[in-house]
């Protein structure tokens, strides 16, 4: 498979050229909107519309906080996946009420099934899954303490 990526690749044995022209492409596409920000500033200031330069200035200052909290998850994600919270705290921290799943088929005549919910954790981290283990085996290892 030339130049195909396979499932489960890693970017430890991605070819070189292809990471340098993904970044090269992402670094082209920040500067230019850097730019366009900056000529849209000055033509405001140009024409005289300050309340639009003052929001523009408000946008370019959310999208550098927003780059930086995603730099910071980056870099600490490892640490953060494994932060352990007791199953019994989340149930109290979640949005919405999880219905019981006996009830979900009750009552009969329902054209459709509601669709069960399995699981109320979810990790949106990179690797989350393949640590899920990290928090029963951090129990366990106490249990056996």
């Amino acid at each position: 498979m030339a130049g195909g990526a396979e499932e489960g690749q890693t970017l430890e044995y991605t070819p070189t050229w292809v990471v340098a022209a993904v970044c090269t492409v992402i670094v082209g596409i920040s500067l230019a909107v850097e730019r366009l920000i900056h000529y849209t500033g000055k033509f405001l200031k140009k024409k005289n519309q300050k309340p639009l330069f003052e929001s523009l200035q408000k946008v370019k200052e959310e999208l550098m906080l927003l780059g930086f909290i995603s730099l910071l998850l980056t870099v600490f994600q490892n640490r953060i996946i494994k932060i352990c919270v007791n199953e019994d705290v989340m149930k109290h921290l979640l949005p919405c009420s999880l219905r019981p799943e006996s009830s979900s088929n009750e009552g009969g005549g329902s054209s459709h099934a509601e669709p069960k919910t399995t699981s109320h954790f979810q990790r949106l981290l990179a690797e989350g899954a393949a640590n899920g283990g990290y928090c029963a085996a951090k129990a366990a290892l106490i249990w056996i303490i």
